[in-house]
């Protein structure tokens, strides 16, 4: 039953092929992702040649399944989906407690009746992480977004977290 494939059949099976590349992505070597996407996408070319794009998907059995066995097998050294997250929370994390900081800043320079003007804090000018400026009248403020401090506590966190596995694999080792 060896037929042509329709271009919605080969968007479906772009879209598995994509589906397991995207649990792969930052986690298994580049080179071994292209050889595992090459091989899927012409299995299920074959196969929904053969049997039909739905029975060819289904002989699959559950993709994310699939994707986590592929990653087990071929897992890299560096983790760097993991590294990216810990890099968006540690940032989110720091503008959050600046907001906390701002906000009982600012009701600290209210509460005392400051005069007129503005009222700054920072730690190092520049450097940050939390740094910024509140009106007295509490008509403004301003707060730092980036700084040094953000990006070099963006980086370890992206370090730790792209690593992380590895120390703890060796960690089990060792025990």
């Amino acid at each position: 039953m060896n037929r042509d494939l329709s271009m919605k059949d080969r968007l479906r099976i772009e879209l598995v092929v994509r589906r397991v590349d995207y649990v792969l992505d930052g986690r298994v070597p580049m080179a071994k992702r292209r050889q595992i996407r090459t091989e899927l996408r012409s299995n299920l070319i074959e196969a929904a040649q053969d049997v039909g794009i739905d029975k060819a998907i289904q002989q699959l059995g559950d993709i994310k399944a699939l994707a986590h066995s592929y990653l087990e097998l071929y897992r890299g050294r560096f983790d760097f989906q993991a590294g990216s997250w810990a890099a968006v929370a540690t940032y989110a994390a720091i503008q959050v407690l600046a907001i906390v900081l701002m906000l009982a800043f600012h009701a600290g320079v209210a509460a005392v009746g400051a005069h007129a003007g503005s009222y700054s804090f920072e730690y190092w000018n520049g450097f940050g992480p939390f740094a910024g400026s509140v009106s007295a009248n509490g008509s403004s403020f301003v707060m730092l977004i980036v700084s040094p401090a953000h990006v070099f506590l963006m980086l370890l966190a992206f370090a730790i977290g792209s690593t992380y596995r590895g120390v703890l694999a060796r960690r089990r080792v060792e025990r």
